[in-house]
């Protein structure tokens, strides 16, 4: 019985400490739209972490923003004055400038984005980047005196090697040119290398040499080497560039997986999660190390941007097309109308968070 209380402590613990990562990233978010807002002269009238009832409110006297804790600890929000509120006020959302709107609503995935990349040269400076490395180099391999065991790749023909999948390792090395150009991480260092293909002798998994039916070794032609793939920690400066590449690439995943989702390409089921699987992914994490707590932040924030910036309704993608085309045309897309696109958008997102929950569950 007291292993089971025990098992419940800790369960729960795991819990709240994955809502408040969740919560992390929201509040970044809206802290970008807050600190943007300020700083373009837009009234704020709240800033809120957390939904529901408050449980704790204080009010700056001199700006009369009202800072609010509430408590749900699933959202927040950063609430602007209204016109409908203040009839002709020039501080309103909807008053300013669409280039300052524009502005303001990019601002929360910027926060996302530049969260995420923090948090990443920090985690490839403490705990290492997931990248390709020499196990072993053959001894008949044309590169023997060329590269070293342990050498990590970080550059591959001019392109930084990140990896999120097994095909992602595979695209790198396709021996199919005569001449690789790469650089790599050697005791602490940058190397730049030029790899032959050339002909070795094949091997079996067991390093053992192939041979035909005549007992004569097998040749192929390759870069004569095996990778393995491990955890790299880097340099400061180091992480730092390869942070950015590595952000950019992981956004480039990010538009593919949708585009994949939205022609057919990639299945729904599996491939999408509602608040339950975000919510259960973050506590597996938890409960594994903070290492993958942390690097799982950091791909949540990531995703959290791409995704706000789509145009769907009751997303800041919708609002900032619809502030565009009220620049173009200069006259704003009716209220009304956006109220109404805005409550279907958000329909149609919470149907989609439930069916994704609901094969997530059945799996």
């Amino acid at each position: 019985m007291i292993l089971t209380v025990v098992q419940v402590l800790q369960t729960a613990g795991f819990l709240i400490l994955a809502l408040l990562c969740i919560m992390f990233m929201i509040v970044v978010h809206e802290f970008g739209h807050y600190l943007a807002g300020r700083l373009l002269g837009f009234k704020i009238i709240e800033f809120s972490i957390g939904m529901g009832p408050a449980i704790y409110q204080k009010k700056n006297k001199k700006t009369e923003e009202i800072f609010s804790i509430r408590s749900i600890p699933i959202g927040g929000y950063c609430q602007f004055e209204d016109d409908e509120d203040n009839k002709g006020s020039k501080t309103a959302f909807n008053n300013q400038h669409p280039f300052k709107r524009i502005i303001v609503l990019l601002s929360g995935a910027l926060f996302n984005l530049l969260s995420a990349l923090l948090l990443i040269i920090i985690f490839f400076n403490a705990y290492g980047q997931i990248l390709p490395s020499v196990n072993e180099v053959f001894e008949d391999s044309v590169n023997v005196n060329t590269l070293k065991n342990g050498d990590v790749f970080l550059k591959i023909n001019n392109k930084n090697v990140n990896i999120l999948t097994q095909d992602d390792i595979n695209s790198y090395f396709k021996a199919n040119a005569d001449e690789m150009s790469v650089i790599v991480l050697r005791n602490g260092k940058k190397e730049k290398l030029t790899l032959k293909s050339g002909q070795y002798q094949l091997r079996n998994e067991d390093g053992d040499v192939e041979k035909d039916e005549n007992g004569q070794p097998i040749m192929k032609k390759g870069y004569g080497f095996i990778i393995e793939t491990k955890q790299q920690k880097l340099p400061f400066f180091v992480s730092i560039g390869k942070a950015f590449s590595f952000m950019f690439f992981v956004v480039y995943k990010i538009f593919v997986t949708i585009g994949g989702l939205f022609f057919g390409k990639i299945p729904f089921v599996g491939n999408v999660g509602g608040p339950i699987a975000t919510i259960s992914t973050m506590t597996k994490a938890v409960q594994t190390n903070f290492s993958v707590l942390f690097y799982m932040v950091c791909l949540l924030s990531a995703n959290l941007a791409v995704f706000n910036l789509l145009p769907i309704p009751a997303l800041d993608g919708s609002k900032i097309l619809f502030t565009l085309i009220e620049w173009i045309f200069k006259k704003p897309v009716n209220r009304k109308v956006e109220a109404i696109l805005t409550i279907i958008g958000f329909v149609f997102l919470l149907g989609m968070a439930i069916v994704a929950d609901v094969f997530y569950l059945r799996a």
